[in-house]
């Protein structure tokens, strides 16, 4: 993989989202913008569309040559302005980039690498289950146009809209996880999963981001959690609603805790769950607390599958379930993490007495 950096970019105050983006890019000063991923809430799915239109055509007015990805998550930021994480190529590498309409292709004589925008369905308002299988198909299709297999997926963000909610019986999680299992049955996974984070968001139906790379002699491992039970082995009891019509027993989130490529760890989305049992706490404190010991744990000097001197935080996203919960968090994360760049949003965890979850980039 490539050596890639993220910066945390907030609108300078709150305003309309035009205004707010043009605040946000105007402080972008590095060279080589591979993804802005924006934030903020959207009240309805029209909304949202409408965002996702102005975002993109300001990103593409400001660039004009070389445009950055755009994703748009429906998710109200902890300041309540538009906040953008902007993903940029690290200067000192050779890399051929080539750029398409939904993804950009890296490319040099030792590795291939595919990030992906925010790929949603032409209809929002489908099932979780209809949605999901429109987006892995697009992604089937980007894939394969480049010789890639959906193993070659490191890293996938799964933003899902009501993600709890149950329809006819079904949870929009695991519709979603049903869809997301049909289309990885497509091919060996002898490797692991990719790291992933199933997410909650305001509005926009279904939006999935993906990272994927093929390279040569660079260490690509899952990383397992010795105080969780892999989350593609858990059992049917914590796996919630009924299973889809045509399956005998609910499919499992194919994911693993964590991928290291290279000296980067990839964090999945991770909550107060010890084995496959959550957290029933109401504090946010406890929550918390829990969520990066398991994390701790995970990215611990032991717990690495190759020869190093322990890890480093370079990044936490942090998402809170309850608006309210956001200045105890920051200050036990600032407490806690003082030089870690951290990004708050509002958003809905997968399990209901889930609070707050929190991914992560780590290098060794």
């Amino acid at each position: 993989m490539f050596k890639k950096g993220v910066i945390i970019i907030s609108a300078e105050e709150k305003n309309e989202i035009g205004t707010m983006c043009r605040s946000v890019l105007s402080q972008i000063s590095m060279p080589d913008i591979l993804k802005i991923t924006f934030f903020y809430q959207a009240a309805n799915d029209k909304e949202y569309l409408e965002n996702t239109t102005i975002l993109t055509a300001i990103t593409k007015e400001h660039f004009q040559h070389d445009t950055p990805l755009v994703s748009y998550v429906a998710q109200k930021s902890a300041s309540g302005t538009l906040v953008a994480e902007v993903t940029y190529l690290h200067p000192e590498q050779v890399v051929c980039i080539e750029s398409h309409n939904q993804y950009k292709l890296l490319k040099n004589n030792d590795c291939t690498e595919i990030i992906t925008a925010g790929i949603i369905p032409a209809n929002i308002s489908k099932s979780t289950f209809e949605q999901a299988n429109e987006i892995f198909s697009i992604i089937s299709s980007i894939l394969q146009s480049n010789g890639f297999l959906p193993s070659d997926i490191y890293r996938q963000w799964n933003y899902i809209q009501g993600i709890t909610m149950l329809n006819d019986g079904r949870q929009n999680y695991q519709e979603f996880n049903e869809a997301r299992s049909r289309f990885y049955n497509n091919c060996n996974w002898e490797n692991g999963y990719p790291a992933a984070t199933g997410i909650g968001c305001d509005a926009g139906g279904l939006m999935v981001e993906i990272c994927a790379a093929r390279c040569n002699n660079q260490l690509n491992k899952p990383i397992d959690n010795p105080l969780q039970i892999a989350a593609h082995n858990y059992s049917q009891d914590v796996l919630e609603g009924k299973a889809y019509a045509t399956l005998q027993e609910k499919s499992t989130p194919k994911f693993e805790r964590a991928r290291i490529l290279g000296d980067t760890i990839y964090i999945s989305g991770t909550a107060a769950i010890k084995g496959e049992a959550s957290n029933n706490s109401c504090d946010i404190i406890e929550q918390t607390a829990e969520t990066m010991e398991v994390m701790n744990r995970l990215i611990s000097k032991e717990n690495i599958p190759t020869d190093n001197n322990g890890a480093e935080y370079k990044l936490l996203r942090i998402y809170v379930k309850r608006e309210e919960d956001i200045s105890a968090i920051t200050k036990y994360m600032q407490e806690h993490y003082p030089a870690t760049p951290k990004h708050y949003t509002i958003a809905d965890i997968c399990r209901p007495e889930l609070i707050v979850e929190i991914e992560g980039v780590a290098n060794i």
